[in-house]
């Protein structure tokens, strides 16, 4: 008897920057790291070996090199100013639908079952056909709940960028041309890679932290992430750019 094979999970990364963002992460921490090496050694010498020091720069090539599933998509991807902006400015949108989605009174779903959370994770990880799917169930939703939240401030406008935005991922996602076999192929074999890489990039972030949180203040920031990932995304170009995964 066949089995059923079991459906793919989506990739969760450690952090919540983009996959784009996590190479130039790990690019900064590697530096950090080779300015500090002799710290790291004194700390952790079983660890911080020339075994590692070996080990980190293929782990960090093969992400840079990664084509994920999303970047497939997105060569079939043609999006317009408007909806590369809505794309964009979705987290947003979604946060201030939360805030009144918790306030509304008599909504046909539970908070938490309203479709938002989805919506926000999809984004995260930069996967617009499963951001196609949970707007569509946000949308009707917001369909089902208009009076409600009418009454805590959403308005027809925020709707039709929601409308805007999933209307464009469904014909673009449609339109492109890699299978959605492939395209779950290509995430399941990345996870074991981004994964090695996020691993000892956390152990960069923990293993700085004990070193430099009560004596180097300085040093600290350079093994903070909201610290680097906000280096990182200050170092993008000014034009707004449809994110790639």
């Amino acid at each position: 008897m066949a089995t059923t094979p079991k459906p793919t999970k989506r990739f969760r990364p450690l952090f919540t920057a983009r996959l784009d963002e996590v190479a130039p992460l790990a690019r900064l921490l590697w530096a950090s790291y080779l300015r500090d090496r002799a710290d790291f050694v004194d700390l952790l010498p079983d660890d911080y070996t020339a075994a590692f020091d070996k080990a980190f720069p293929p782990k960090l090539a093969a992400v840079e090199k990664l084509v994920t599933s999303a970047t497939q998509q997105a060569k079939g991807m043609v999006f317009t100013a408007a909806i590369a902006d809505l794309y964009e400015a979705l987290p947003a949108l979604l946060n201030r639908l939360e805030a009144r989605v918790r306030r509304a009174e008599g909504l046909s779903v539970p908070t938490k079952k309203f479709g938002i959370a989805p919506a926000r994770e999809a984004r995260n990880d930069d996967d617009k056909e499963a951001l196609a799917a949970d707007l569509t169930t946000l949308l009707q939703n917001l369909a089902d709940n208009k009076a409600a939240l009418a009454k805590k401030g959403h308005t027809p406008a925020d709707t039709a960028q929601l409308q805007a935005l999933h209307d464009a991922l469904v014909t673009n996602t449609t339109d492109q041309g890699v299978s959605t076999s492939t395209r779950r192929q290509l995430t399941q074999d990345n996870v074991t890679t981004i994964n090695a890489l996020e691993t000892v990039m956390q152990e960069f972030f923990d293993d700085g932290k004990a070193l430099y949180e009560r004596s180097n203040p300085a040093k600290l920031k350079d093994y903070t992430y909201k610290q680097l990932l906000k280096r990182v995304r200050l170092a993008r170009p000014a034009a707004p750019v449809p994110p790639v995964g």
